[in-house]
C-alpha cells in the first residue's frame, strides 16, 4: 500500500516519484494498492483505495488511518501523510521546515499578513503537531538525501542510526546527454533562442524554487550580456511573474511554457539548469537536468546538490537570497568550456542516482519489514 495525497505524476516531483515506484513495483510482480485523495495516473494499473481530503493535516492523516484499519496489507508505505504506516519517507522532507524557509522567500509584508491570520496560524500549528506525531510513531523513516536526514534529526531530535538514507533517482536513460543531442537543434529551433546562452528553470511553487531571485539575476546579467535567456517550465503563477519580468525591463527574455509533457526536450534546448530553491527535499528536476550532463545552480537546501561542488557539476549557492552569487554562477556558465566540463561532470554524478537503484533499495525495506514480522509472529507461536 501506498500513502500519498495525489497520485498523478503530473502535478509534481513528489507525485512523478511515487507514480514511478508502483510502476517498477507492478513490474516486479507485486500487486499495489494506493491511498490517496485524488487519482490522476490512470496508465498506472493500482487499485486505488479513497481518502477523503481534509482541510488540516491532522485531519487527512485521521482519514488515512480510517481507509487502512480494516485492510491487510504486507507493507504500509507513506510518503509524507499519514501515521499509520510500516515506512514513513517524506519525500519532501520536513513540510514544517519547508514552509518556514517559503516564508522566508516572501515578501516581509506578506509574512506579516499570514502571520495575523488565525486560519494560518491555526493550519501552522496543526501540521506542526501532525508531523512531530508522525516522527513520534514511525516504525521506520526513510530520508531521500542526507539534507533531508540532517534537517530531521536536529528539528525532532532523531539518532541518525534510526533514519535510513535512500537518495531519490532518475531514470538516465530517459535523461541523458544523447537524448540531449537528438533533440538539441529541433527543441531550439522551437524555442527561438538562437546561439544565445539558455538558462533554464523548472518548478509549480515559483516562490519557494526562487524563481524571483533567477528573474533579478537575469536582469542584472543582461544589462551586461545581451546573448543570455530564460525558458520556465510549470504551472506556477505565470501571470504574476510575466509581469515581474516585463517590470524588470526582461519580458522579451523570459518564456513561461506552462506544464511540459517532455521535459527531456527542454533540457536538451538549455545550457545550464538554474534552481536556487529556499527548499527542496530532494528535487527531481535538479537531478534530471544533471542526467542530462546539464551544469546546475542551486542551493545547499536541496538534496539533489548532496555531493555537489561549486565549480565541478555546476554551482551551489549559499544563500538562496543572494541574487549576486545566482547572477554569479550564471556568468560563470557562460563560457562553453565551462558548461561542458560541468555537464559530463553532472551525468557522473546522476549515474550513481538512477532511479532501479533507488525503487530497489525501496524494495529491499520491504523484504526487510515483512521478515521481520514474520519473524515476530513466530516468536509469538
Amino acid at each position: 500500500m501506498l500513502v500519498t495525497e495525489r497520485f498523478d505524476p503530473a502535478v509534481g516531483g513528489l507525485e512523478a516519484w511515487t507514480a514511478g515506484l508502483a510502476q517498477y513495483l507492478i513490474a516486479q510482480g507485486h500487486e499495489v494498492h494506493v491511498a490517496a485523495a485524488s487519482f490522476g495516473a490512470k496508465d498506472v494499473p493500482v487499485v486505488p483505495v479513497h481518502v477523503p481530503r481534509d482541510a488540516l493535516p491532522s485531519g487527512f492523516a485521521r482519514n488515512i488511518a480510517s481507509a487502512l484499519e480494516h485492510l491487510q496489507m504486507d507493507v504500509v508505505h507513506d510518503v509524507g501523510y499519514g501515521w499509520s504506516s510500516d515506512l514513513f519517507h517524506p519525500q519532501v522532507g520536513s513540510r514544517i521546515l519547508s514552509l518556514k524557509r517559503e516564508l522566508r522567500s516572501r515578501p516581509l509584508l506578506a509574512r506579516l499578513r499570514m502571520a495575523a491570520s488565525p486560519a494560518f496560524r491555526r493550519w501552522r500549528q496543526d501540521l506542526a503537531l501532525t508531523e512531530r506525531r508522525q516522527m513520534a510513531l514511525a516504525k521506520r523513516i526513510v530520508a531521500v538525501s542526507e539534507t533531508v536526514r540532517r534537517d530531521l534529526a536536529r528539528y525532532y531530535d532523531i539518532p541518525l542510526g534510526k533514519m535510513l538514507l535512500i537518495p531519490n533517482g532518475i531514470d538516465v536513460d530517459r535523461f541523458s546527454p544523447d537524448v540531449r543531442e537528438r533533440y538539441r537543434t529541433e527543441a531550439r529551433a522551437e524555442l527561438g533562442v538562437g546561439d544565445d546562452v539558455l538558462f533554464l528553470a523548472a518548478a509549480h511553487n515559483f516562490k519557494l524554487k526562487g524563481l524571483d531571485i533567477v528573474l533579478r539575476a537575469l536582469a542584472k546579467l543582461a544589462r551586461e550580456r545581451r546573448d543570455v535567456r530564460l525558458v520556465v517550465a510549470g504551472n506556477g503563477a505565470i501571470a504574476e511573474y510575466g509581469r515581474k519580468a516585463e517590470q524588470l525591463g526582461i519580458g522579451h527574455l523570459v518564456k513561461f511554457t506552462g506544464q511540459v509533457d517532455s521535459m527531456p526536450r527542454l533540457y536538451a534546448a538549455a545550457d545550464a539548469f538554474v534552481h536556487p530553491t529556499f527548499h527542496d527535499a530532494c528535487s527531481l528536476s535538479t537531478l534530471e537536468a544533471l542526467a542530462s550532463g546539464l551544469p546546475v545552480i542551486t542551493t545547499r537546501v536541496n538534496g539533489a546538490a548532496d555531493g555537489m561542488q561549486s565549480g565541478r557539476e555546476g554551482y551551489v549557492v549559499e544563500d538562496a537570497a543572494d541574487v549576486g552569487m545566482v547572477k554569479a554562477a550564471m556568468i560563470a556558465l557562460l563560457a562553453p568550456e565551462a558548461r561542458h566540463a560541468c555537464g559530463a561532470h553532472a551525468r557522473q554524478l546522476a549515474l550513481a542516482k538512477s532511479f532501479a537503484a533507488n525503487c530497489a533499495a525501496v524494495a529491499g525495506v520491504y523484504a526487510d519489514i515483512v521478515a521481520a514480522r514474520a519473524a515476530g509472529s513466530r516468536q509469538r507461536a
